[in-house]
């Protein structure tokens, strides 16, 4: 079984509960967040219109 933890805060989260952060290429290094540390990500993005708010795929925060 893998167990996921935040980068940040080293608390274990769900795969459903988490935010992947990272440049998109296949080998450059991602970091997996829980939702309260990835919070600021997700608003930084949605300010600058980098992602949109009516994404399915995105659950807002």
């Amino acid at each position: 079984m893998r167990v996921n933890k935040c980068d940040l805060c080293q608390k274990e989260i769900s795969f459903e509960q988490r935010v992947v952060a990272g440049t998109g290429f296949s080998f450059s290094p991602d970091a997996e967040l829980c939702l309260e540390c990835g919070e600021p990500v997700l608003r930084f993005l949605r300010r600058h219109k980098i992602i949109d708010k009516n994404n399915k795929k995105i659950k807002e925060i």
